[in-house]
């Protein structure tokens, strides 16, 4: 994959959703980056891949996500944690424009949490 820019973060109103099961898959809306239209996304684990695959393959870095407040970049270089970030490329067809969204599931006593760390409006 070539390189990804950064065009803007896109406003959440929330961050973290509950799951069923880790496999389920994610809902959840957000507008467009010129705030006018909104986009339905599904997220999943078996849609996803690790987001530090981009980073070793240098598609993208952790200073530019630290810069677009994904995560601190202390958080983003730390190796205890490179492998809780996960990604899915979102291509909204309705203004065609790509997103690139970063999340992970976690679980707690048999509770499973989706929390979204990123929402970016990209350009590869």
């Amino acid at each position: 994959m070539s390189k990804i820019s950064i065009i803007k973060k896109i406003q959440l109103g929330v961050h973290g959703f509950p799951i069923e099961h880790p496999d389920s898959e994610l809902c959840f809306n957000f507008y467009c980056g010129n705030g006018v239209i909104k986009h339905e996304a599904s997220i999943s684990l078996e849609k996803s891949n690790l987001l530090v695959s981009l980073i070793e393959s240098g598609t993208i870095s952790n200073t530019d996500l630290a810069q677009n407040d994904v995560d601190t970049l202390q958080n983003l270089e730390d190796p205890n944690r490179a492998f809780t970030y996960r990604y899915q490329i979102y291509n909204a067809k309705e203004c065609n424009n790509d997103y690139l969204i970063i999340f992970d599931i976690t679980e707690y006593r048999d509770y499973y949490t989706g929390f979204i760390y990123a929402a970016l409006q990209i350009e590869k």
